[in-house]
């Protein structure tokens, strides 16, 4: 596969999976008393914080699974799991519900960053898309992600403003059905894999003649 087709794979996925108009119209609802200055400041905290999460567990991930004794298909299959719940959860449209008022502007901006950002799905499909396409592609297909992100944040007045509240609603539903199926890929990944493991080992038990 060409390496602009491989980029192009995976800088989708995460971005589908971020689904920046998720995190816009949740910081255009806790930032409606923001200074200019302030919600440029919240942005970029935000995005540090979904940044180094990313960049802690692209490295850690793996590691973490070898010391658990996950197989990458058991893990394909749980996160995609993951990523099924959360997509339901966009198409529904429960995805920001939020009990605004009872948590502080600081946590507010931590929920952005992770896990609105980053969040479960994020960091499945991080450890998935390492393994299928490397360190470079993954990191890179992130980043690309993570900064659309930072400017659909930085505009997301200028968004709301071209697409109201409805079309926000109805992108991101869009989004939800696109992670749904990109699920549901993971988890047939995952089953297929695991078939052809116990199938290769059942043959290994039939003496040749």
């Amino acid at each position: 596969m060409p390496v602009i087709e491989q980029f192009i794979k995976v800088f989708l996925a995460f971005l589908i999976i971020m689904d920046p108009f998720v995190s816009a119209l949740y910081f255009l609802g806790i930032s409606k008393t923001f200074s200019r200055k302030e919600k440029r400041d919240a942005v970029n905290l935000s995005s540090m914080i979904a940044g180094i999460t990313l960049v802690i567990f692209l490295f850690g991930g793996p590691v973490m699974l070898d010391l658990l004794g996950i197989t990458i298909p058991s893990f394909k299959i749980a996160g995609g799991l993951v990523l099924l719940i959360i997509s339901i959860k966009f198409i529904l449209g429960t995805a920001t519900d939020q009990d605004q008022g009872k948590i502080s502007r600081n946590a507010a901006i931590m929920i952005i960053g992770v896990p609105l950002i980053t969040g479960p799905g994020v960091l499945t499909t991080i450890i998935i898309l390492r393994q299928g396409y490397g360190l470079l592609m993954t990191s890179l297909g992130a980043l690309a992600s993570l900064v659309i992100t930072w400017l659909f944040l930085m505009g997301a007045d200028i968004v709301h403003f071209l697409l109201r509240d409805k079309g926000m609603e109805i992108a991101s539903r869009i989004m939800g059905l696109l992670l749904a199926a990109i699920a549901i890929q993971f988890i047939l990944s995952g089953i297929q894999t695991v078939g052809v493991d116990m199938i290769a080992e059942a043959m290994k038990g039939i003496p040749s003649h």
